[in-house]
């Protein structure tokens, strides 16, 4: 007798702990949301500048009058705020989901831009992707390309700026600009001189034979003799002579 009753109560227990965990897993739909939870996730290293973050998202959500708090869970649709969400044209995409304790969380992933792009008619990010985000009123301090650029063109310059920004070039760099002459310049921050990559092709090459002129040349002539360094010729460098400078 004692033996089936160690049974019943120990077959009670475990369905008592199995309803607990299920029930506190899973949040029933009557119970109120006591809280909002925002996670700006960015897949790995984190950009030192971004646009998206937790007041970005929370405004979002007033703006567009989602006030989940004291609201019971079932009221509030999260394929909604997903949805609304993921319209953003800054935001990658959205999950939604509620803890045991009845919070609501919002992660996020925000899209990642890469360059700031400039152009006579308008001005966008380009991200990690490839696709263009409006620019608007943010300034990310990213590198920066002017000139009449297309975002397939734009494209096409990623490997050369990540190459500039894990090397020693990174403080050097100001920015980049499409000349209808003379293709693709790069302009230094303590340089007077433009430096003419023609293209982004072989881009390697270029800044290696750009050091070594630099390095070599550049401190016997002064840097203030030339106007342009141009390295678009394969196996030398063009040093353009600065007009205004006397010789």
């Amino acid at each position: 007798m004692r033996i089936i009753l160690k049974i019943i109560v120990l077959i009670s227990l475990t369905a008592y702990l199995i309803f607990a965990v299920v029930h506190l897993a899973h949040p029933q739909e009557d119970e109120p949301c006591c809280a909002v939870n925002y996670i700006i996730s960015y897949e790995g290293e984190e950009p030192p500048r971004s646009i998206v973050d937790q007041a970005f998202v929370a405004n979002l959500l007033n703006e567009h009058r989602v006030r989940p708090v004291g609201k019971t869970l079932g009221a509030v649709n999260l394929r909604s705020i997903r949805n609304m969400l993921n319209e953003n044209p800054y935001i990658d995409s959205t999950h939604c989901y509620y803890t045991a304790a009845g919070t609501l969380c919002v992660v996020v992933i925000p899209k990642r831009p890469v360059m700031q792009v400039v152009t006579p008619s308008k001005k966008y990010f380009l991200t990690d992707k490839g696709s263009a985000m409006p620019m608007k009123q943010y300034d990310l301090k990213l590198p920066q390309v002017s000139g009449e650029i297309s975002v397939k063109e734009a494209r096409k310059l990623r490997p050369l700026l990540d190459y500039v920004a894990h090397s020693h070039w990174r403080s050097k760099v100001k920015g980049y600009f499409l000349d209808p002459k003379h293709g693709l310049v790069m302009t230094l921050r303590d340089e007077p001189f433009d430096v003419i990559l023609g293209s982004e092709e072989d881009y390697e090459r270029k800044l290696t034979n750009l050091d070594l002129f630099m390095q070599s040349a550049l401190p016997k002539a002064g840097k203030d003799r030339y106007s342009s360094i141009n390295l678009s010729f394969e196996g030398q460098v063009v040093a353009v002579k600065n007009k205004r400078k006397k010789t």
